[in-house]
């Protein structure tokens, strides 16, 4: 079915620019992308509210600048808040409730990387003797 307009399909679909502009996924890709907020994002989930310098040894290896930069980005986002809390009384970094509810998601992702390293601990294992 075409016309001077383009294909149907063409005209019934958005580009895919424009589908990626609106796609939720994309949104959340933008929001906790790269290594250290989701470790950050661990860290809270595993430990519970923590202060700044607790977050700094619970995520190996990041530098208060970039944990400093990280935070203020998943605060921006509505991930996390820093304030009082009932089980700190002094203020600390805990997840928002929009943060809590990735959860599910954070279990997905531990259970992927589960069967990832089985699946490569098999293939090692495999390999090793099948030279």
């Amino acid at each position: 079915m075409h016309d001077e307009r383009g294909s149907l399909v063409e005209q019934i679909m958005p580009s895919f620019s424009e589908a990626a502009a609106t796609c939720p996924l994309e949104s959340a890709i933008e929001v906790i992308a790269g290594r250290w907020k989701l470790l950050v994002l661990r860290s809270l989930f595993l430990g519970g509210p923590q202060r700044f310098n607790q977050l700094l040894h619970s995520v190996a290896r990041i530098s208060a600048k970039e944990l400093t930069r990280n935070l203020r980005e998943l605060e921006n986002s509505g991930l996390v808040e820093h304030g009082p809390t009932p089980a700190h009384g002094t203020d600390a970094y805990h997840l928002s409730v929009l943060g809590q509810s990735l959860l599910p998601v954070f279990r997905e992702i531990g259970s992927f990387g589960e069967r990832l390293k089985k699946r490569k601990m098999s293939r090692g294992s495999w390999l090793n003797r099948h030279p």
